[in-house]
């Protein structure tokens, strides 16, 4: 439990602690999903994989070709998710997001929902007749996940997406537990 909570602090950006355990999430037995996958790019792609492999969720999609990220390439750090690489693409995005769309039970978005990345991401779920939400609180995450049976979640939106995306996944995802003291503490 110590390790999976510093594990969690990790990904919140915090000092992890050995005296007090703030508050413990537990992979929920209500969610459906099984698996989050994205295309691997810097801000909401990423948060998502991280809050899914501090929930113990499986970890997976296409990324770009050459592992491409806003930052550069990240193959090292995307195949650490399980990421693979997307096939060659003369506009570099498209094909991945195309790919993962497809590879998902529905996506969800977080971000500017007009950005030309999003609008992608609509658009070609409408085509492909799959679910998606944007910007959803904890409870429409919760409900949607529930209502349309998503066990691979495609996790996608903008490099500057709010880290307060991270607290939505968790919520949705995890069961917080009340909060815990070890014993001495």
């Amino acid at each position: 439990l110590l390790e999976y909570n510093k594990k969690l602090k990790k990904i919140e950006g915090e000092e992890p602690s050995t005296r007090v355990i703030r508050r413990r999430i537990i992979p929920s037995k209500d969610t459906p999903v099984k698996k989050i996958i994205s295309g691997g790019q810097v801000g909401a792609d990423q948060f998502g994989l991280e809050v899914a492999q501090a929930l113990g969720i499986e970890t997976g999609g296409t990324a770009p070709p050459g592992f491409q990220t806003s930052k550069g390439k990240q193959k090292a750090k995307l195949e650490g998710f399980g990421l693979t690489e997307g096939e060659p693409d003369t506009k570099v995005y498209p094909k991945r997001t195309k790919k993962n769309v497809i590879d998902s039970d529905g996506t969800v978005l977080f971000g500017d929902e007009a950005s030309p990345g999003s609008r992608l991401t609509k658009k070609l779920a409408t085509q492909h007749g799959k679910p998606y939400l944007a910007n959803p609180t904890v409870e429409q995450l919760s409900e949607w996940l529930s209502k349309n049976n998503i066990k691979t979640l495609n996790i996608a939106g903008n490099r500057k997406a709010s880290p307060r995306m991270k607290d939505v996944l968790r919520e949705a995802l995890g069961l917080p537990e009340k909060e815990e003291r070890p014993s001495g503490a």
